[in-house]
């Protein structure tokens, strides 16, 4: 059976992007895993609030998928 290895990650918003980054953390490993993107509603900052923390929400997840590899089922 093929080991799912545990990787430590942490979500951080992109510098030059409307998005948040997966990105490894463990030592050789400062790379990004993954992006998620939300949209600037212009005018409606409201949306834009929302569409930003649902964006947070997937990248939170799929952060918790690689640190928790274990708890996983695929």
């Amino acid at each position: 059976m093929r080991q799912k290895p545990k990787q430590n990650t942490e979500v951080k918003h992109s510098q030059s992007k409307n998005a948040w980054n997966v990105v490894g953390t463990d030592l050789g490993g400062k790379y990004k895993i993954a992006r998620v993107p939300y949209e600037v509603v212009e005018g409606n900052d409201i949306l834009t609030t929302q569409n930003k923390a649902e964006a947070l929400e997937h990248a939170m997840f799929i952060s918790w998928c690689f640190c928790n590899p274990d708890k996983v089922q695929y």
